[in-house]
């Protein structure tokens, strides 16, 4: 995985050795989501999963060290490409943390001629010191092992 900051943008990027298609079901279909949209050592326990264009989802991520709450809120759902969507931290009850910036995050998926699929994961922060801070609270290490997952779903899948 390769990681490029651009100001306030966070850009992950992995190429997969499965269609588009494969790729954007587990992003969509809340069995496979759970199975794999985590750091290794978590789970992801999902109490609502509407992914379309307007569609909302809100799930936890338990892990050793804690459990984080997240609503998701999808501007622009297109299948098998792209996925625009809105973070947010929240409690248990789902109320959004006003105290923490959301997030703007982009899942772009690329077909190669190889039949790979390279994604293109942007996360877009209020500004530079918040991209930062992500990066040092350690989110490069947290994608490439929920990748890692991603990547071990895709090929028993």
């Amino acid at each position: 995985m390769s990681v490029q900051v651009e100001e306030n943008k966070i850009i992950f990027t992995r190429e997969f050795n499965a269609t588009a298609e494969k790729i954007f079901e587990a992003y969509t279909e809340q069995s496979l989501f759970e199975a794999w949209f985590h750091p290794q050592g978590a789970t992801t326990e999902v109490y609502e999963f509407d992914v379309r264009t307007g569609g909302k989802a809100f799930f936890a991520i338990r892990a050793p060290q804690g459990t984080s709450y997240t609503i998701t809120q999808y501007n622009e759902v297109t299948k098998p490409k792209l996925i625009d969507y809105n973070d947010y931290f929240a409690d248990k009850e789902g109320n959004i943390d006003s105290k923490m910036a959301g997030m703007h995050n982009t899942i772009q998926l690329e077909p190669n001629e190889d039949g790979t699929t390279t994604l293109n994961a942007i996360a877009e922060l209020p500004d530079a010191k918040a991209a930062q801070q992500l990066l040092d609270m350690g989110v490069e290490a947290g994608m490439n092992s929920t990748f890692d997952n991603l990547e071990s779903l895709l090929a028993s899948h």
